[in-house]
């Protein structure tokens, strides 16, 4: 039974450390995002599965079923799953080798032999060893365990390295923390969001960060301060009860200069405050590094509507309109869909002669690209506008600011059509609503520049199959998309993590258009006959205003500096 999307629960404040029994869950929070206050304690409460051990006389089934529920004990790196194994046994299972997240409901044990146990189990996803996640679809899969007796007491000769979370116990055990990177120009953090667990996560934060690198769709879409000569010296990190994660370095940090320790403090610090840290303090042999975050552009985007309605194009402020200074091009080039960029100084139109234009202050508009069934367009951190029919999804252009036209290559690859597309404030990844050989998918990648100029993308990765045909997608932050999918008529938003499960709910019927907001979780929807939504709680509720005709509703990519 294939679950494309997961209702996730959001929010539970724990006040001292709990701890469980393996056999029962407890709803927690959700995906950690990123830009939580400084001064707020983000560190996450510390739940922890305590799994029962072997019992005496267990048949090998019952020994096979014992160590997959101990899965979820990692106290003691899974200590009591290994109480489970033959002495051989323990010295070579390794859980660190990734999770299989499935549908408990699915699992089927076979007794292949008095000493053989096979475990069926249907994958929705699975983690990596780095802690990457991967949509799997609800793929079948065959786990063999051999065993053998020792002491009296069936035990596990042969298992699988890592370990099987069902999917209502894999967030209880896992959580989401984004390891932050730089775009090229180091103006920008980008997160790439991993999976680790919440024992001690700052370890496993700092040793991806140090020791692994960007997840294989990012390369070379991204930049770091981490050289090959920096890697973590202690096994662990601990972290002081102020929030002080103390992070001991190997000698080639001190051959770096102020300028990449800096980046090197930046990038640590806001990859570990999802783990509660809130300062870092570098050192080598026990001597502090001096260090400073340095300064970032924010990616966030401005709190009222911007719509092009009867009385023009704007913010909505109560029962007026707001202005930009390009607000009279767009009117004049007649838009169905805008996206503006970080500046406002330039955006983004598909017109309703089907023609993509590049509107800026300086020279109104002018149709960039008039090729047949072009899709809704998106621009980028160095004003480039990104364009691609909806047919012909490799065919994907952009276009710069003086004119400029480049084949972006490697553009979707093995898809037969595209029918929204967006690039991230950051400027360093895009993501596309497309078929595949699947069905309909969300896709992301990294995207490839040689100074400003975008001239291929990277690998694509597949974050999700879709429920129905895209319709529209917008980066709601850094770490989330938002999706509207046509299922059989009624429309449906997916909230998808960028490395994560999806989270789906209906929304209102005929829906066009998402913005974002400041909040991930409450973004803005169109419908057809120009009613704005917003998200309430759990209900959508429409957006009052006495500015009548709404006809578009537009992104920002971000508020002038």
């Amino acid at each position: 039974m294939r679950r494309p999307f997961r209702f996730v629960a959001v929010a539970v404040a724990a006040a001292s450390a709990m701890i469980l029994s393996a056999c029962a869950g407890l709803p927690t929070s959700g995906p950690v995002n990123p830009g939580m206050e400084r001064d707020r304690d983000a560190r996450p409460p510390d739940i922890t599965f305590v799994a029962d051990p072997p019992q005496p006389g267990a048949t090998p089934r019952e020994i096979v079923e014992g160590f997959i529920r101990a899965g979820s004990g990692t106290r003691g790196e899974w200590a009591t799953a290994r109480e489970y194994l033959t002495e051989g046994a323990r010295e070579v299972w390794n859980p660190f080798a990734g999770v299989t997240i499935d549908d408990f409901a699915d699992r089927e044990y076979v007794e292949v032999a008095e000493d053989e146990i096979m475990l069926n189990v249907t994958a929705e996803a699975t983690v990596d060893q780095s802690g990457a996640y991967h949509d799997v679809g609800g793929e079948g899969q065959d786990l063999a365990f051999r065993l053998a007796q020792e002491d009296g007491q069936w035990r596990i000769s042969e298992a699988p390295n890592g370990i099987v979370l069902d999917d209502a116990r894999f967030e209880d055990v896992f959580r989401s923390y984004p390891l932050a990177y730089f775009d090229p120009s180091w103006n920008y953090l980008v997160p790439d969001v991993r999976w680790f667990t919440t024992t001690n996560p700052a370890t496993s934060i700092a040793s991806a960060l140090l020791e692994g690198g960007p997840s294989p769709w990012l390369e070379g879409a991204v930049a770091t301060a981490v050289t090959g000569d920096v890697l973590l010296a202690a096994r662990t990190v601990p972290v002081q009860d102020d929030g002080t994660a103390q992070i001991e370095l190997t000698a080639g940090a001190l051959d770096l200069d102020r300028t990449a320790l800096d980046r090197l403090q930046t990038q640590l610090v806001e990859s570990l405050a999802g783990a509660g840290v809130s300062q870092v303090q570098l050192t080598v042999d026990g001597q502090p590094l001096a260090a400073s975050v340095v300064a970032t552009t924010p990616t966030r985007v401005p709190q009222q509507p911007l719509v092009l309605a009867d009385e023009g194009f704007g913010f909505l402020a109560g029962d007026t309109l707001e202005p930009l200074a390009l607000s009279d091009a767009v009117v004049d080039a007649a838009p169905v869909a805008v996206q503006v960029a970080a500046d406002h100084e330039a955006a983004a139109l598909l017109r309703g002669t089907g023609a993509v234009a590049r509107v800026d202050t300086a020279a109104g508009w002018a149709d960039v690209d008039t090729r047949a069934g072009l899709i809704a367009p998106t621009i980028d951190t160095a004003g480039w506008v990104w364009s691609v029919p909806r047919s012909a999804p490799g065919a994907l252009q952009a276009f710069g600011p003086e004119g400029e036209i480049v084949q972006v290559a490697g553009a979707w690859p093995d898809a037969t059509g595209v029918t929204a597309m967006a690039v991230s404030r950051d400027g360093t990844r895009v993501a596309a609503l497309v078929q595949g050989s699947g069905g309909p998918a969300v896709w992301v990648a990294g995207i490839i520049r040689e100074g400003a100029v975008p001239v291929r993308l990277g690998e694509p990765h597949a974050l999700a199959s879709l429920a129905g045909t895209g319709v529209a997608v917008a980066w709601l932050d850094a770490t989330h998309l938002g999706i509207v999918v046509d299922v059989a008529g009624d429309s449906q938003l997916v909230e998808q993590i960028v490395g994560g499960a999806g989270t789906a709910l209906t929304a209102p019927a005929g829906v066009t258009t998402i913005a974002p907001t400041n909040q991930a979780s409450v973004p803005r929807l169109l419908d057809a006959q120009g009613n704005l939504y917003v998200l309430r709680g759990t209900n959508w509720g429409k957006f009052v205003t006495g500015v009548p005709g709404i006809r578009v509703l537009a992104t920002a990519q971000g508020m002038p500096r």
